[in-house]
């Protein structure tokens, strides 16, 4: 295999560039000048300044498209990480230099903010920047349908005629009712909605209703700020938030639902139902369910994600709207007597979301379809007709039959909960219950329709939304026999580094600071002849509280307190890679007051040391690096090295090969096949990565994504 290599490498070679000669004359050589660097900087503007942020906007920077499928079937590829993640200021913009591989020139700027409809954006990296500007044109849309001519007049109703099937299951082909009952009808004892929209005429006066009952806007934007960092549209919600029981009344109180947003095309119903622990229902057939919300679309959402609906009554609910609940003792019997504002302590609250319960009115003959499928089962739409969202396990209903199984990846036979539960906490420490759900059975992110309940001293304790994290990774390989000539295969010591930034979550309108920056190391090796260490140096720029030094063993998941020898910036890791190979060595770095720009980060530079002498050491750093103050200088300039300290050249050599690189935005699994595969051991690098003599004679202006493209050894 090593011969077939080989032997391609040098057809690649000749076909894409003239060879230096691999003999010089020592009295000739002088350095190269290349520094072999991965990484560019550049100015990167992101600017979401046209939506009603809420807050800081968190998005990510990717190389590459990381969506397939378009519209309401985009799906975020599992296998495309990020090169960049940060969030922008409370406007929703971002100006800053920032460090990203070389290659990545052709950017995708994505978000999954609950509030912002422009997903994606794709701008190109010119003259050192890159600047994506986010367009709304989504609150044009839905003012043109609220002013759209109405076809029939509008008027108060509660019947269910208005809806289609909030408790039959539906023909997928035919749209007709099949007669085979899931639920039990639901209630309408809230009151009336208007025919056209579905709007309820129940809903809360904010100017004159009990403020136990009603967030303050100040709460809205926190409620906002929470939704926007639990819920990520296209990602899966965290188990944690997924897997959280209905919500306990712990005091006899009142209680009121606050809607927060839709993040659909689906015009859905939304009910509640209540029970106590000793009679939870055992199943479907079981739930007495109150209708809350007949159409819970807020029209925010067309842009991107929907095509121009064809049907009337888009509109049925706004932003913080809030509506209070009524517990009816009786109300298995079909009776409302007893009815009362208050729910006994121990009661749980539950809710169920029909997929485009209202959506479902657009008339071929006497049947009723959504907006223009037609009973196209091929068509991806079909889901929608017999789908219903629980919060409580077992509640759910999902009826796939007859359908593309592809249609329906989540089918949920068991009927589990398809909401996410977790609570934003004010300032005063108070805790509000916030719940997200799925109004189908094709993803995990729960933030088609979104709900906040009040009081905060009324119900059990929900997980609060933790700080933002972001990571970046790259790779640096060594060669562990500087200033020697070298086998240029660039393998001897590879180390994985991970950047992990953590980003204060807090609300009240502020920008996010970077409280937190934590560096791993995890070594791997193909072969190494040589007793090597591994260190690096720490520079901080923003005030530091502590620093703490923490391992984590080969084959382990426990993280346990390391005491690394610390000479003022400089940590010595280990003293023998080969003896602890696989230990991933941390450093967790945590701030005073914390900041926001990122040319304010730590940044290390890992490098490969022997100890000597006289407190001196053997190092080798990548190229033009400087070295340590404990560094034997007299290596430079013997064997194969020309470094010139006084002009700052350090660690190069005369040849195409450096004795060291970094190679950024990229992980460990990349190289698998090719650096770290003993196969390969002394197999020159270019010849496992057919570009990289290009990338380096032409200093970096071309084949810069060299390493994302080895040979194809089948």
């Amino acid at each position: 295999m090593k011969k077939q290599i080989l032997f391609a490498a040098i057809l690649a070679l000749v076909a894409s560039c003239k060879e230096k000669d691999m003999y010089v004359d020592p009295r000739e050589a002088v350095a190269n000048t290349f520094d072999f660097s991965t990484v560019q900087d550049i100015n990167l503007q992101v600017d979401y300044s046209a939506f009603e942020t809420h807050g800081p906007v968190f998005f990510s920077v990717y190389s590459e498209n990381p969506f397939e499928g378009e519209g309401e079937s985009m799906k975020l590829k599992t296998d495309i990480k990020p090169i960049f993640e940060a969030y922008t200021n409370k406007e929703g913009k971002f100006n800053d230099q920032v460090h990203l591989a070389n290659y990545a020139k052709n950017l995708y700027v994505v978000t999954g903010n609950f509030f912002i409809a422009e997903t994606m954006m794709n701008v190109q990296v010119n003259n050192g920047e890159a600047i994506a500007v986010a367009e709304n044109a989504g609150e044009e849309a839905a003012a043109a349908r609220r002013s759209a001519p109405r076809r029939i007049e509008s008027a108060p109703t509660n019947s269910l005629s208005t809806l289609y099937q909030l408790y039959n299951e539906v023909d997928v082909k035919t749209g007709d009712d099949t007669g085979r009952q899931v639920y039990k009808p639901w209630r309408t004892w809230l009151g009336t909605w208007d025919n056209m929209s579905g709007r309820p005429n129940y809903i809360l006066d904010r100017n004159s209703t009990n403020e136990r009952l009603i967030f303050s806007d100040e709460e809205l934007e926190g409620l906002y700020e929470t939704v926007a960092n639990a819920l990520v549209a296209n990602q899966t919600c965290r188990e944690e938030y997924r897997t959280q029981a209905d919500l306990t009344v712990e005091k006899e109180s009142e209680v009121s639902v606050t809607f927060l947003g839709s993040m659909t095309c689906w015009n859905n119903t939304l009910g509640y139902y209540y029970y106590n622990e000793a009679d939870k229902p055992a199943s479907v057939h079981d739930v007495n369910i109150v209708m809350l919300v007949p159409n819970t679309q807020d029209g925010k959402w067309w842009r991107n994600w929907c095509k121009t609906p064809k049907f009337y009554g888009n509109i049925g609910m706004n932003r913080g709207d809030a509506i209070q609940l009524m517990y009816y003792p009786n109300i298995a019997n079909g009776d409302m007597t007893g009815a009362t504002t208050l729910f006994p302590k121990g009661t749980k609250i539950g809710f169920i979301l029909k997929s485009n319960g209202w959506g479902m009115q657009k008339s071929q003959g006497d049947k009723k379809f959504f907006n223009s499928y037609n009973g196209n089962v091929e068509g991806k739409l079909a889901r929608q007709y017999n789908v219903w969202a629980s919060s409580t396990d077992g509640l759910s209903y999902c009826n796939t039959a007859g359908l593309n199984p592809s249609d329906c990846e989540k089918q949920n036979p068991d009927g589990q909960s398809r909401s996410a539960k977790f609570a934003y906490r004010n300032a005063n420490g108070e805790e509000y219950a916030i719940v997200g759900f799925e109004d189908a059975c094709n993803d995990l992110d729960y933030d088609d329709v979104v709900l906040a309940l009040k009081p905060a001293d009324a119900f059990s304790k929900l997980p609060v939304v933790e700080d933002k994290k972001t990571s970046s990774s790259g790779i640096y390989a060594f060669e562990d026999k500087w200033p020697d000539k070298g086998d240029y295969d660039l393998n001897d010591a590879v180390i994985e580094v991970t950047h992990e930034k953590a980003y204060s979550v807090t609300t009240g309108g502020t920008d996010y600071k970077i409280n937190q920056e934590v560096f791993s190391l995890t070594t791997y090796q193909n072969f190494v002849t040589l007793k090597s260490g591994l260190a690096l140096t720490l520079e901080t720029k923003e005030a530091v509280s502590d620093i703490k030094m923490k391992k984590i063993a080969p084959e382990s998941n426990d993280t346990v307190e390391a005491a690394f020898t610390v000479d003022g910036k400089t940590y010595l890791l280990t003293e023998d890679i080969s003896a602890e190979l696989g230990t991933t060595y941390i450093l967790e770095v945590n701030y005073k007051r914390g900041f926001t720009k990122l040319t304010n980060t730590a940044v290390i530079k890992p490098f490969l040391y022997r100890p000597e002498e006289n407190n001196k050491r053997w190092e080798v750093h990548i190229p033009f690096e400087a070295p340590t103050n404990r560094m034997n200088t007299t290596y430079f300039g013997t064997e194969d090295d020309k470094s010139v300290p006084a002009e700052g050249k350090y660690f190069v050599r005369y040849s195409d090969f450096p004795f060291a690189f970094y190679l950024d935005g990229v992980s460990i699994a990349s190289f698998q096949n090719t650096l770290l595969n003993r196969e390969y051991e002394r197999v020159m690098i270019n010849n496992l990565y057919p570009t990289f003599l290009r990338w380096v004679r032409s200093n970096g202006a071309e084949c810069a994504d060299w390493y994302l493209h080895p040979f194809n050894a089948e």
